[in-house]
């Protein structure tokens, strides 16, 4: 699969030179509030990558051999692919976000090996967000990966490898069954009605870019007849009007899909000058951005620097923050060109662990949520007083961390002793009086006690549960004058428990 890497490398680089859309007056971000409260205005979502190399751990792929990958997961993948999913489902909840755009490469009936973002892997998706209690808390659009999904995988079906040297025909209508049939179709037979991402009632398709590097025949009202093609498959097949989202690249190649009867909205990608852009079609803005990207290897050179997270607020501030009703963000799985949006190891570029995941929650419709569940296994910083990770799972380190057997799965911190403790980096509590419940089990006696902003609560005591029994203790109350972002510590007092999980609840 070499050509992959060569292949979205230089479709990054042809996007890096599209035009720029001219961005807008913008608010301060830390003001900002959201529109009628309880029926949100404006929706923010990720595109996620699912390929095998990602679940893995990451892997160089889709970038150039070489490139140094600094925002690898905190997560660290198992033997069991549900557990990818699990993590994913949780991660993605936790940053408050509207829709999970599932980043779908089509699959190739004749080579069934090729695992590059195949959409039957989307039940996978919607079963864990079952398993994991988090069903509601987000949807799912599709992002069709253009060049991968129409182009490389045309020809890997064709017998011709995983490459764009075959450009796609976008005026033969036999290709079309690479965007729908093995795709799109595809996808939205593996998310439940009741789990697909909507705008105005009508489930949303994001497309990616047309170049001429790997599509030819785009203009002459081919593109459009593509478009024609997706909606009325898709009102043939689910009973409902699509609600098609394009590249500004398409009405580029081809004219006549610059029409509100064609295309519903458009979207401006990002490039290495502006990390964020701002289109406005047929009256709805579409935002678009990265928290930073790095890809960089012999005459490869495509950089924005994350700087801390500033970039991120930036590009966020440039699009939710200036009104766009739909902000597409990349990518929250996508460390292979260092703009992953997950909980990171990376410390050359951001600062902890969650860092991406809170500023991006803090752009949501629900900035201070009136119950925040925050995973133990998940912090930002720990002190274990022993050496390695006893439970092997999860993530490297000295936390001691298991999969456990409570209620919608996951992992917990175990073999917790006297003065270790587990922190927290820029958590939100909402003005006036919050609590603080854990998630607990234990076969003897312990205490803990929370801190926040270096401020101790009294220390509580933990009553024995008996072995695999969990329950849920209040943990201390905490007021605060206004809204705002905490550093949150739990340590461990006396004993020895295990954590699963705690909440901040407004009170």
């Amino acid at each position: 699969m070499k050509n992959q890497f060569c292949l979205l490398a230089v479709l990054c680089l042809a996007a890096c030179s599209r035009k720029e859309a001219t961005l807008e007056p913008i608010p301060d971000g830390k003001s900002l509030t959201v529109e009628n409260a309880g029926a949100p205005t404006r929706f923010i979502g990720s595109v996620v990558g699912f390929n095998n190399t990602i679940r893995a751990g990451g892997g160089a792929s889709p970038t150039p051999a070489g490139n140094i990958l600094y925002n690898q997961p905190l997560y660290k993948s198992s033997a069991s692919e549900d557990d990818w999913w699990d993590n994913l489902v949780e991660e993605f909840a936790f940053s408050g976000q509207d829709f999970f755009a599932a980043n779908c490469r089509g699959y190739s009936p004749n080579v069934p090996t090729v695992d590059h973002g195949d959409p039957r892997k989307l039940t996978k998706l919607t079963q864990a967000m079952d398993r994991r209690g988090v069903t509601g808390k987000f949807k799912i659009a599709v992002f069709d990966d253009c060049p991968s999904s129409w182009c490389a995988n045309r020809n890997v079906d064709n017998g011709l490898g995983y490459t764009t040297a075959t450009p796609f025909d976008c005026g033969d209508t036999a290709n079309y069954k690479y965007i729908w049939t093995y795709n799109i179709k595809t996808a939205f037979q593996n998310i439940p009605d009741a789990k697909r991402f909507k705008y105005n009632g009508r489930p949303v398709v994001f497309f990616w870019a047309v170049h001429p590097s790997w599509a030819i025949n785009s203009g002459n009202g081919n593109l459009k007849k593509i478009l024609q093609y997706v909606r009325a498959q898709f009102n043939a097949t689910f009973n409902q009007d699509p609600y098609l989202v394009i590249d500004k690249s398409w009405i580029d190649r081809d004219a006549s899909v610059n029409d509100p009867a064609v295309t519903d909205a458009v979207h401006n990608w990002f490039n290495m000058t502006n990390p964020s852009t701002l289109y406005t079609f047929n009256g709805v803005k579409v935002g678009s951005g990265v928290p930073g990207f790095r890809v960089v290897q012999g005459t490869t050179n495509m950089f924005i620097d994350a700087n801390h997270g500033q970039t991120w607020i930036n590009t966020l501030t440039n699009t939710w923050g200036a009104g766009a009703v739909l902000t597409l963000l990349e990518g929250f799985t996508d460390c292979a060109e260092n703009a992953a949006i997950f909980r990171s190891k990376d410390v050359t570029y951001y600062d902890y662990p969650n860092q991406r995941i809170n500023i991006l929650r803090r752009f949501s419709n629900d900035p201070y949520p009136a119950t925040l569940k925050v995973e133990a296994e998940g912090c930002d910083f720990y002190n274990d007083l022993t050496t390695g990770n006893s439970g092997g799972t999860f993530r490297d380190g000295d936390l001691d961390i298991v999969k456990n057997g409570d209620t919608y799965g996951g992992w917990h911190v175990n073999n917790t002793q006297a003065n270790e403790w587990l922190e927290w980096r820029e958590l939100p509590f909402s003005a006036g009086d919050s609590k603080f419940q854990v998630r607990y089990s234990s076969n003897q006696a312990a205490s803990i006690r929370f801190s926040v902003d270096g401020n101790d609560l009294p220390i509580i005591n933990m009553p024995i549960t008996n072995n695999g029994v969990w329950s849920l203790i209040d943990a201390g109350t905490v007021s605060l004058p206004a809204d705002g972002l905490h550093t949150v510590r739990l340590k461990i007092v006396s004993g020895s428990l295990s954590i699963n999980f705690f909440n901040r609840v407004t009170l």
